[in-house]
């Protein structure tokens, strides 16, 4: 197996997360502006609300972007677990071997041991005989050949006589058939345990063989268990610098939605002095008004205060006329239901269904579907949104009408409402005018 090694440039990680904290530093020591005296000047906070949008995105940029490097690493953590998993079992079943390995050394040795106590008994026997056979041979030549001439004399008949040497010559045939019996069952002995003795040598070879191969296994296993424990190391490190950044966006959120409420606050006395804007005449319009105020009519889904709103907050902000047309249109709609993927004002639409079918209306030809719209136009900032703009969210559309406000095709649950601008957080502002 090839020794692995981090091919993380960890010194990359370190600088971009060293480059992260300076940053979060001047981000999260800045002091929370608020503004106490409600007569504030509207350019001013619009010029800060876009600065702080230009802050939100950038930390969000940089949050995208320790997201990525924390998922690269669980990628590469998560390949190293893998090569550990695999190189467990690889260990595992090199064990199995060597347990099979040893019980067959041991039964070897058993073996020896018994083949050398045969090779003894035969040695034993064999010498037992060989001592038989020499006295049986010394008793014969001190007796002398003649006793054997006499037993063949002393024969009665030819028959006997044939008896008895065929006798004397077996004699001779046993000590020698005993004699080499024995000495093949030596020889016979001692070449099985030089044989099992060779298999024990081979044997203990293999297992050193394998008990190797496990101490190079359990190396690279340690190796690669640092190289996981680095690569946790760096995760927890980008996951605290993403908490920050999180922080930071959290807090210029925050930050944004004070100074629309400054803004908010501000306009109700510009609002109640502007002159009542007539909406008669919309076509397929289902809301009333009441003065300045806009509802949903008495046949709109929904109803309350996200229903309704004051036409000078389109009327006061800057902007075409073009384009506080098209938000005038758009709020006679308020109430009606959200249909996934509908295209009626009346019956119900979705979000970017909406936007497209009040934009229609002027001749205005933007495509259905968020995800389209959020790059058609073209891209401006807060500070230069203007009624009839296209608020992009991440998956979600609406229209700004001004002041801080958009109506959108919310959901299912809530249909076509007013809410503030900032009630998520936007990716982008989209100009089609």
């Amino acid at each position: 197996m090839k020794k692995r090694t981090v091919k993380t440039t960890k010194k990359n990680i370190v600088r971009i997360l060293t480059a992260v904290s300076a940053a979060l530093v001047l981000v999260l020591s800045a002091p929370m502006v608020v503004l106490a005296d409600p007569a504030v000047n509207e350019e001013e906070v619009k010029k800060k609300e876009a600065q702080a949008q230009k802050e939100i995105q950038e930390n969000q940029r940089k949050l995208n972007e320790i997201n990525a490097q924390m998922g690269n690493l669980k990628n590469k953590q998560g390949e190293v677990q893998n090569e550990i998993t695999a190189l467990s079992i690889e260990i595992s079943n090199l064990m199995s071997d060597i347990d099979i390995l040893e019980a067959d050394i041991n039964a070897t040795e058993d073996s020896i041991v018994q083949a050398k106590a045969d090779l003894e008994e035969a040695i034993r026997r064999e010498h037992d005989q060989y001592e038989a056979t020499k006295t049986r041979i010394r008793c014969m030549y001190e007796q002398g050949e003649e006793n054997y001439f006499t037993l063949l004399l002393a024969a009665g008949s030819f028959g006997e006589f044939l008896a008895n040497a065929e006798y004397i010559e077996k004699v001779y045939e046993y000590d020698n058939k005993l004699l080499e019996d024995y000495q093949q069952t030596k020889q016979d002995v001692q070449n099985l345990k030089a044989e099992l003795e060779e298999q024990e040598l081979e044997l203990q070879a293999q297992k050193d063989d394998l008990l190797n191969e496990k101490a190079s296994l359990d190396r690279n296993m340690s190796e690669l268990r640092a190289t996981s424990a680095d690569y946790e190391q760096q995760i927890q490190q980008a996951r605290a610098e993403a908490n920050k950044y999180t922080a930071a966006i959290k807090q210029q959120n925050n930050l944004v939605k004070q100074l629309e409420k400054q803004l908010e606050n501000q306009k109700k006395a510009a609002v109640a002095a502007a002159q009542p804007v007539d909406i008669t005449g919309a076509v397929g319009g289902t809301a009333v008004m009441t003065g300045n105020i806009v509802s949903a009519g008495p046949n709109a889904k929904f109803h309350g205060a996200q229903y309704q709103v004051d036409v000078g907050v389109i009327t006061s902000a800057n902007g075409s006329q073009k384009g506080k047309d098209i938000c005038m249109y758009a709020i006679q709609f308020l109430g009606n239901p959200y249909k996934h993927a509908g295209r009626s004002l009346i019956t119900g639409t979705d979000c970017s269904g909406f936007t497209s079918l009040v934009y229609a209306h002027f001749g205005i030809n933007i495509s259905p579907g968020s995800d389209y719209q959020s790059k058609q136009g073209r891209s401006i900032s807060y500070a230069e949104a203007e009624p009839g703009d296209v608020v992009v969210y991440p998956g979600h559309v609406a229209l700004y009408l001004g002041n801080g406000k958009v109506i959108h095709a919310s959901s299912t649950a809530t249909g076509i409402k007013i809410s503030n601008i900032n009630y998520r957080s936007f990716t982008d502002i989209r100009r089609m005018l």
